[in-house]
């Protein structure tokens, strides 16, 4: 049995296809990325229309974007959401490529252990600090806040942060010493 969205959805395939497929192309520049950027909106478009709550009572589903017999209201939104699907690609390309992992100067890459040994290091030396002095140097060097931004969160003058500071920051250089410094 056949259904209205059924029906639309050859209709516009077999008389407007070609189209689709070439604004696709115009969008991709890639005639096999087209293709399936047609599929994928004709998917989204009709896909609802497929749900038996869609239906109405006759077991024909309404399609509210036939303008008249005409395909230019389907089509219109068809190539919008090619559209809309185009750029979200576009977007998640985008952001997988700065993402993406690039090639490291063999003088640049360190040893797999060194990165965990390193932050070993850093949290058995913060362990070591008073607590307002490790939330002091946590807020300072991790979170990058300045002394009157620090002394607002802990409700602590400034120069009371400058001392936690000072401190903590001379208790850590006693525990961390860089690599290829002598203390």
């Amino acid at each position: 049995m056949s259904t209205r969205w059924d029906d639309e959805l050859t209709d516009l395939v077999t008389s407007r296809g070609r189209a689709l497929v070439g604004y696709g192309y115009a969008l991709t520049g890639d005639v096999r990325r087209a293709e399936d950027l047609v599929q994928d909106a004709l998917v989204r478009v009709f896909r609802r229309f497929r749900r038996p709550e869609a239906a109405g009572t006759s077991g024909r589903t309404e399609f509210p974007l036939n303008d008249g017999g005409s395909h230019a209201g389907i089509e219109a939104y068809v190539r919008r959401t090619m559209l809309n699907l185009y750029v979200d690609e576009s977007r998640r390309f985008a952001l997988w490529r700065k993402a993406e992992p690039k090639l490291a100067v063999p003088d640049q890459v360190k040893a797999p252990a060194s990165d965990i040994t390193a932050r070993a290091d850093v949290t058995a030396a913060l362990r070591a600090l008073s607590p307002r002095q490790r939330a002091c140097v946590v807020l300072r060097f991790y979170d990058d806040l300045t002394v009157p931004q620090i002394a607002t969160t802990l409700g602590i003058s400034q120069g009371t942060i400058k001392r936690y500071l000072a401190d903590g920051i001379h208790a850590l250089r006693g525990v961390l010493v860089a690599e290829g410094e002598l203390t």
